[in-house]
């Protein structure tokens, strides 16, 4: 039986039995071809297991035929069918027919010939002529029947050689289909060996990202909270500063009545008041610009992992050289990140500093205070 008569013709049928031969030829108990679901035959002996069923028309060859139409079946093309595939055995064996059939043809004429002659020379009425007329046709015969014989030898000459050439052609066909089965069988084991490493490689890349998706969101929690960590203490140092200016300005209106040289003193705490809160605003600024450059910098790191994700799945060869770029990216933000925290410590230090000069400006104008009273 053909392929093309075991095969659906609809392309959503043939893609439906393509997407299932991936478990199917997980399956070490049916037969590989593709539209069979018979058990594998059972072999004995110290043999590779057999990888069909029975059928005598499945087999290596005829499955990769039938893999490979129903392929181009699916992608909506056309395929050769498998019986128009086979070479003939042998070119000398209808030349060999047709000669047998000729001289069976002649012998044939040759007989209804001679009965006709015969029955010819029968009703003539000179037996001398008569008798003449038979030699003479005998004779023709004879001569017509050697021929015959001679051809009917040439016939089997031919065919005893058309013979010995249609078996050395069967026996090199049988040798050219084995090695074509352990051919398609190696290909086989290639094709599955390949997805293995496919599935591995996919495998590989999905735990780079995540580890890559687990770093960024890490760093981007860290940056969030460093930001909100100077945020407030720029918040409690402005505070403290506003504060203190405030309780300067009241100090500095009461000491106005008691004294010009204590109203001078606290005009020059009140101006080294705003000049410390003005530096403490430019230090937020800057600490503030500092951390957009720090998302600006975590944007484009996101955006470089990205493009390399891209490139490795386009090409995964490159995945590990990949990996080795995004984790110096990673080990450079938290570097960066190390340093923002040292400049956020040191901002910290600075507000301690600040506020210990403020106390020290209270503890000065009290003292003035209780100097002119």
């Amino acid at each position: 039986m053909g392929i093309d008569q075991q095969l659906p013709k609809d392309p959503g049928v043939a893609a439906e039995i393509l997407a299932a031969l991936k478990t199917k030829d997980e399956d070490e108990t049916i037969c590989r071809y593709p539209t069979c679901q018979n058990g594998r035959q059972v072999t004995t002996g110290s043999g590779r297991p057999s990888a069909y069923c029975d059928n005598p028309d499945h087999t290596p060859v005829a499955n990769h035929r039938a893999r490979a139409a129903l392929k181009t079946t699916a992608t909506g093309g056309t395929s050769t069918p498998a019986s128009k595939q086979e070479v003939l055995v042998s070119g000398g064996v209808a030349p060999v027919e047709s000669l047998r059939a000729s001289v069976v043809g002649r012998i044939t004429q040759l007989q209804s010939d001679m009965e006709r002659y015969v029955s010819t020379l029968m009703e003539l009425s000179d037996p001398d002529l008569s008798a003449a007329q038979i030699q003479a046709t005998l004779d023709r015969a004879e001569t017509r029947i050697a021929e015959a014989q001679q051809n009917a030898s040439t016939e089997r000459s031919l065919r005893l050689a058309a013979d010995m050439a249609r078996t050395a052609a069967q026996e090199e066909a049988r040798a050219e289909r084995e090695a074509a089965d352990q051919a398609i069988d190696r290909m086989e084991e290639a094709e599955a060996r390949s997805q293995r490493q496919m599935e591995e490689a996919t495998q590989h890349i999905a735990n780079i990202q995540a580890e890559r998706d687990a770093t960024i969101e890490q760093m981007r929690s860290e940056l969030e909270q460093a930001r909100e960590n100077i945020g407030t203490q720029a918040k409690e140092a402005i505070a403290l500063a506003q504060a203190a200016m405030v309780a300067a300005q009241e100090q500095t209106r009461q000491a106005e009545s008691r004294a010009y040289d204590a109203e001078a003193a606290a005009r020059a705490q009140t101006s080294t008041a705003e000049q410390l809160v003005r530096e403490a605003h430019e230090t937020v600024k800057r600490e503030r610009t500092e951390i957009d450059r720090l998302r600006s910098e975590l944007d484009f790191a996101r955006t470089q992992v990205e493009q390399a994700n891209v490139r490795a799945e386009a090409e995964r060869t490159a995945a590990r050289e990949t990996l080795e770029r995004e984790r110096a990216e990673v080990d450079r933000l938290r570097s960066e990140l190390s340093t923002t925290r040292a400049r956020a410590d040191h901002f910290a230090t600075f507000s301690d500093e600040l506020r210990t000069q403020l106390l020290q400006i209270q503890t000065q104008t009290s003292q003035r205070e209780n100097s002119a009273s």
